[in-house]
């Protein structure tokens, strides 16, 4: 689940990075590795115990529950990856949660101001995204930008805005690091209690290192280069945005969609230029997966239980 989610979720926070040529595919893997291990081990508290025990009570979510929650959510995870299309570890991993529950614990039994409050972050967080991205660049364009006529100047514009960009796709990878190791290893956490929590939080750290270094370049390809071109001034403003909004629902710990969000703030930085820069059939082809992802995780996570009873029984 880790290696996946990791190599799903990577293009969050180095796609803008390379699809705008300020790194090269390998050196920012390696970066948003390095930081998203540093995120996952030390900023992940808060959206762990929202995932793992939010929802449904820790004391009502035996392990096998727990396993079957984190398999059902890795196996959507994998088909999408293998797609090469970016969805929400945190949708997938949420919904797994809720179909589990439907047919184990009963919606009464879960805690549904929680989950509204998941599915309000779920809403908010691109939107939020897409205005903030959408207000940074256009006045960075039209107060600063556009003010410069002389190409040699343009140039060495861009120059600096790369490196503020690589600096902007670190903070964001340790964002997404907090995030990605709630999804990964949120409900183990919790089912296997505190002495070994630490332990599956470790391994799950490790896993997301592996996941981008040896998958993670499949969907920063789709992220970076596939919505809109860019270049390091846009690529900047898309980025620091999107790392903006995670790191604040990340503190409250809501664990939204880096994918989403950064996907959102891309967008509003192409609606900054004008809407013919924005390529809608890949936004239609990642928002369709996204839909699909809530029903799917519920169901293939609501099967898995009922299989498991059935053969215990």
């Amino acid at each position: 689940m880790a290696f996946n989610i990791a190599a799903n979720d990577i293009g969050n926070s180095v796609g803008t990075t390379v699809g705008s040529g300020s790194l090269t595919m390998r050196k920012a893997l390696i970066m948003g590795a390095i930081f998203e291990f540093i995120g996952a081990m030390y900023l992940g508290n808060n959206v762990i115990k929202t995932v793992g025990s939010g929802i449904i009570n820790a004391d009502l979510l035996p392990a096998t529950g727990a396993f079957i929650i984190t398999l059902a959510a890795a196996l959507w995870i994998t088909i999408t990856l293998i797609k090469k299309i970016p969805i929400s570890g945190s949708d997938a991993i949420i919904s797994a949660v809720f179909g589990y529950g439907l047919v184990t614990v009963g919606i009464g039994s879960m805690n549904l101001n929680v989950l509204g409050l998941i599915l309000a972050s779920w809403v908010l967080s691109p939107l939020i995204g897409l205005t903030i991205g959408f207000l940074l660049y256009y006045l960075l364009k039209n107060t600063f930008l556009d003010k410069v006529k002389d190409i040699a100047v343009k140039g060495r514009l861009e120059k600096v805005f790369s490196y503020l960009q690589i600096g902007s796709s670190a903070f964001a990878a340790l964002n997404v690091g907090a995030i990605d190791i709630a999804v990964a290893t949120g409900v183990l956490y919790y089912a296997f209690g505190a002495s070994t929590g630490l332990d599956i939080k470790f391994i799950g750290a490790l896993g997301i290192v592996i996941g981008i270094l040896v998958a993670g370049g499949r969907i920063t390809d789709t992220v970076g280069r596939r919505i809109t071109d860019l270049i390091p001034s846009r690529g900047f403003a898309a980025q620091i945005s999107a790392a903006s909004v995670v790191f604040l629902f990340a503190t409250l710990g809501m664990p939204v969609s880096p994918t989403q969000t950064l996907v959102g703030t891309v967008i509003g930085v192409g609606l900054a230029r004008g809407t013919r820069t924005i390529k809608l059939d890949v936004i239609k082809n990642i928002a369709t997966t996204w839909v699909v992802t809530i029903p799917a995780c519920i169901a293939i996570s609501a099967g898995l239980a009922i299989l498991l009873n059935y053969s215990m029984n």
